[in-house]
């Protein structure tokens, strides 16, 4: 048997391969995993409606860590578990600063995900994801009012690792930014993050954070992989998460998370 009881595994580039979709290994390990006891949770920075299609898939029942963790939402419910926004100064600070650098900015409140207007980075970020956006002309004017859960800016990559450095500094002890993807620059609650949201689900399971898993690709999984039992990264893995990891696996094309666990559970499903 395995010594580890629940995995939290992110999705886009670690679950899902680059066809953004779950292989049929994955889907048999994450089900032999579960077989066996163990507790699977997914963790992604996505918004929950767009984790829905694979959760359905996994019939996974578990709460899912939403948003790079500022929510954990469950999943018979509907309702959230725990839930963090971005104070309204801030986020109007980050929607004047987008608007004043003709920046794309997807703005995250309640389960909707805005634009000000159709970009070909919206188009990007929506195609990866299967976000549906609201579009709002006057966008300032309609959201200036509003806490979201998040946002995010969406550019090149080197205008996000341009930008990473800056905003960090400006918003230090008020907003956590991070990259979460090369073209994605997030603004978060302060304490939001994967690693904090592993341990209040591993808390409602009363599971040792110890006897935890989790396996992720990018730099917003960083705090997840540090503070599990074993933090693992798939090969595909930016260099800082692959060095953050306790163990490093195949790519997510080449079935990563069900080499993990079968290593883990010594084979015993199969």
């Amino acid at each position: 048997m395995c010594a580890y009881r629940l995995f939290a595994i992110d999705l886009d580039d670690t679950l899902l391969n680059s066809s953004h979709a779950v292989s049929e290994r994955n889907v048999k390990a994450l089900n032999a995993v579960r077989n066996q006891g163990g507790i699977v949770i997914l963790a992604s920075g996505r918004m929950a409606a767009t984790m829905k299609p694979t959760a359905d898939l996994l019939e996974i029942t578990t709460p899912l860590i939403c948003y790079n963790g500022a929510i954990v939402r469950d999943r018979i419910s509907g309702k959230d578990i725990m839930k963090q926004t971005v104070p309204i100064e801030l986020s109007n600070e980050v929607m004047q600063f987008a608007s004043d650098n003709n920046l794309q900015l997807n703005f995250y409140e309640g389960d909707s995900v805005y634009s000000e207007k159709e970009t070909e980075w919206m188009q990007l970020y929506a195609k990866r994801t299967g976000a549906k956006f609201i579009i709002i002309p006057d966008f300032m004017q309609q959201l200036k009012g509003l806490s979201p859960i998040k946002l995010i800016i969406v550019d090149s990559p080197q205008n996000i690792e341009r930008l990473l450095p800056e905003m960090q500094e400006r918003y230090s002890g008020r907003l956590n930014v991070m990259r979460s993807n090369s073209e994605y620059l997030e603004f978060l609650p302060l304490l939001a993050n994967k690693g904090s949201a592993l341990e209040f689900v591993a808390n409602m399971f009363n599971v040792d954070i110890r006897d935890t898993v989790a396996i992720g690709d990018s730099w917003n999984d960083i705090p997840m992989l540090q503070r599990a039992g074993l933090g693992v990264a798939v090969g595909n893995a930016k260099p800082e998460v692959q060095a953050s990891a306790g163990m490093v696996v195949s790519t997510s094309d080449d079935d990563g998370v069900a080499e993990a666990l079968e290593k883990l559970f010594h084979f015993e499903w199969r």
